[in-house]
């Protein structure tokens, strides 16, 4: 949350060693960002410079990232509850009439000031103190976010994990069974979160790029039923990373790189290979001929097929194994001209009742 806001510095309030936050660290500085722990006001006064921005945030907030974003972006200002129920909630009284919400922004020069505070001192409570004596002004935060369960403050170990568990139940996607690699690899994910968020995608990522490898020398090989089977596992565990990563995302914020667009191109280019494989340069036309035909006929019903029927033309995985049957048969040229047919028959279909709805 802090990161997406455009801190830099991630400084720590606590009794702990800095061993205890290596994890942490680690993920800080893959994006360029330092991270330190203290364990009193004083340590702040060295890390804070006048012209810089300091944000603070309560220990145990759970808050949602867009709606943060959406009041402190660009801004400085205390975030402000009703005093009653955030009182209520956990949170610190600021005046009469409000309490803390959790999150301020101010001038880095307040800290200043913490060098002729006891060492004892509540730090967080002083700065929020400062920024207020600063003239930060109060920004309003809506109880309702209370309410929905958006925005708490948790003190015990147990309430995190409860409040992890259920924020990934309520996010659960939402995946169509007419896309059957997606559904059961984002039941996987769901699994293996929250304890497997860093290593899962790791693995998973490396399984699918072996696993393409693997399809490329069975390929040349002409072990044409073992490249589509890796090539199925290879999308599967596409799947199961990019399932974790939203995951993931939804929990730390940590927003990946997307490479599905490339990994889709890649996977089409060796489906082609693979059905087609081996051929003499001179036979190239006829031996390519019917593969294209048939990628070409799943990507133009991606798009011409009405929802759901087409998210099945979208699970390559499932196109894959067909066809690993099919060649066990040597069967291949009729599944791959039968299922061009098909899908243009029915794309001509969508077409004609779409241009009639629209007439």
């Amino acid at each position: 949350m802090a990161r997406d806001l455009g801190c830099e510095r991630f400084i720590c309030l606590t009794d702990a060693k800095l061993e205890a936050f290596e994890e942490l660290r680690d993920q800080i500085q893959q994006f360029g960002g330092e991270f330190h722990t203290i364990s009193g006001p004083l340590p702040l006064v060295s890390l804070l410079s006048a012209d810089q921005e300091l944000m603070v945030i309560a220990d145990g907030l759970i808050a949602d990232r867009a709606q943060v974003a959406a009041l402190l972006a660009g801004q400085r200002g205390v975030l402000a509850l009703p005093d009653t129920v955030g009182i209520e909630a956990g949170f610190e009284r600021i005046d009469a009439d409000h309490a803390w919400g959790g999150i301020f922004v101010a001038r880095g020069q307040i800290g200043e000031q913490l060098a002729q505070m006891p060492e004892d001192s509540d730090t967080v409570s002083l700065l929020l103190r400062l920024a207020l004596q600063s003239g930060v002004k109060l920004v309003p935060l809506d109880a309702s976010h209370l309410e929905a369960g958006e925005w708490l403050l948790l003190r015990e170990g147990s309430e995190l994990a409860e409040r992890e568990q259920s924020l990934l139940e309520s996010s659960a996607e939402r995946v169509s069974w007419w896309e059957p690699t997606k559904v059961i690899s984002r039941r996987i994910a769901r699994f293996l979160a929250p304890d497997e968020l860093d290593r899962g995608p790791v693995i998973f990522g490396a399984l699918s790029t072996v696993s393409l490898v693997a399809a490329a020398v069975a390929t040349y090989l002409n072990a044409v039923p073992w490249a589509l089977l890796l090539i199925a596992l290879s999308i599967f565990a596409s799947e199961c990373r990019s399932g974790m990563l939203r995951l993931k995302t939804l929990l730390r914020g940590a927003v990946p790189r997307s490479s599905r667009k490339w990994l889709g191109l890649l996977v089409d280019l060796l489906l082609v290979g693979a059905l087609s494989w081996p051929f003499m340069v001179d036979e190239a036309v006829t031996e390519l001929f019917l593969p294209v035909l048939a990628i070409g006929m799943l990507r133009l019903g991606e798009t011409v097929w009405k929802k759901p029927l087409s998210r099945l033309l979208t699970d390559r995985a499932i196109f894959a194994l067909a066809m690993a049957g099919m060649s066990t048969f040597d069967l291949v040229d009729l599944g791959l001209g039968g299922i061009s047919l098909v899908i243009m028959a029915l794309s001509l279909y969508f077409q004609r009742d779409s241009q009639i709805t629209r007439a």
